[in-house]
């Protein structure tokens, strides 16, 4: 759908990571100066003995799952003491580059400007991220900050674009009924995104038992509480992409990286969803894909076009045709399917070549044909089974280094959200 261009050149993160100086990361605060809620070694001992951390090994590939619990702050004081040297590693690497592209005023005007509509669960969740991981708070703000500007339109005014700059985009579809090996619902996210800022080198999936609130998995990176794709315990799986530049864009109000991470925790139904985006406070141009296998009345799956003024939601069997922003985009109907992505065409060809015959065996060879080079993260939801299987770049480049290449991990969600 909407061409993006990237943050920086494989050129200049190749010189920056030889000649380049990581910033200081680390918090000159003790732990005791920085929280009001751990005020003794028993009370940080009693929130770690919340939560634990596998490693999935395959293939020569790991996989990171991560189990919180409690309170929104101590989730993320879970999240950075248990993988403090893996959040290290990757926000270095993200910090060359970014200090590369903007200076620290502009990260602060950046972060200033979302702040107000951050929900107070994912502030609490970030500071405590930032105390468990000992890096400062602000880091762990313009990492979250990253993604949303990454979108925004008028993100120019914040630095220089260089001349080389890849381009990404991201394919989202689900499909049930007649569309699918025995009826059962399935969706697919393809994530095609900036694979040389080096996320992929430790993916992670966060299983986030909160105390108040549904049961989710988000799919992940260490450092990165946002949420991209997941999957809630009431069955409804989520993925979005960046649709197009409207001038209407305005970074004043909830990044849909939060907006999901809310969606997921505080909505059980597709019409719940629904409401909740359409209320809320939106900023730059998405489409989101989320569906709903319990859902008999109404459509099992919605892919949404959302900006600042507009929603706009397309069921299945359904001709998508826009026109906005001095671009026509045209997808052609598919009974009991819903899809939109990069390469709309090739998905038409693909979904109904396949029809009647999807399963996650064949979204995960799908992924080769409408995925990009920059394909960062692939998941296939069975949500019905609360099921998922995930597949990760890895750090080569080119074409051999795409997710759809490398090993797909099964998860059993419903096992993990007990």
């Amino acid at each position: 759908m909407k061409k993006r261009a990237l943050i920086l050149s494989l050129t200049l993160l190749a010189l920056f990571s030889l000649f380049g100086c990581a910033p200081s990361l680390r918090s000159s605060l003790p732990l005791c100066q920085r929280t009001v809620a751990i005020n003794s070694q028993a009370e940080e001992a009693a929130i770690m003995a919340k939560a634990s951390l596998e490693v999935i090994e395959q293939n020569g590939e790991k996989l990171y799952v991560l189990h919180l619990r409690g309170t929104p702050y101590e989730m993320g004081y879970q999240h950075g003491k248990l993988m403090a040297q893996e959040i290290h590693n990757l926000y270095s690497r993200l910090f060359k580059v970014v200090n590369m592209m903007t200076k620290e005023d502009t990260r602060d005007e950046i972060y200033d400007l979302i702040d107000p509509y951050i929900p107070f669960e994912e502030k609490e969740e970030m500071r405590g991220l930032a105390h468990g991981a000992g890096i400062s708070l602000k880091f762990v703000h313009w990492a979250h900050a990253i993604p949303e500007v990454a979108e925004y339109g008028g993100k120019k005014r914040f630095g220089e674009k260089n001349k080389e700059l890849k381009q990404t985009s991201c394919s989202n579809l689900a499909a049930f009924g007649q569309a699918t090996k025995g009826g059962d619902l399935y969706q697919l996210r393809v994530l095609d995104w900036i694979r040389p800022l080096g996320a992929q080198k430790c993916p992670l999936v966060i299983i986030h038992h909160p105390d108040k609130g549904n049961a989710s998995a988000t799919f992940s990176y260490a450092g990165f509480i946002g949420a991209i794709t997941g999957m809630n315990d009431k069955g409804m799986a989520f993925g979005e992409m960046g649709y197009r530049d409207p001038p209407n864009e305005d970074l004043r109000g909830i990044p849909f990286i939060f907006l999901f991470r809310k969606l997921m925790r505080e909505t059980d139904s597709l019409a719940e969803a629904e409401a909740m985006i359409r209320s809320s406070q939106r900023t730059c141009s998405y489409a989101y894909m989320i569906s709903d296998h319990k859902s008999v009345n109404g459509p099992k799956a919605l892919l949404f076009i959302a900006d600042r003024d507009r929603v706009i939601a397309f069921r299945d069997n359904t001709l998508l045709v826009d026109e906005t922003d001095g671009h026509r985009d045209k997808y052609l109907p598919i009974v009991d399917v819903v899809y939109g992505g990069r390469y709309g065409d090739i998905m038409y060809k693909a979904l109904t070549r396949e029809h009647g015959r999807i399963n996650e065996h064949v979204l995960m060879e799908m992924t080769k044909e409408i995925s990009m080079e920059s394909n960062m993260q692939n998941v296939v939801f069975r949500p019905s089974t609360l099921e998922a299987w995930i597949s990760n770049a890895s750090m080569k480049s080119g074409d051999k280094g795409r997710a759809c290449f490398q090993t797909w991990f099964r998860l059993d969600l419903k096992k993990m959200f007990k």
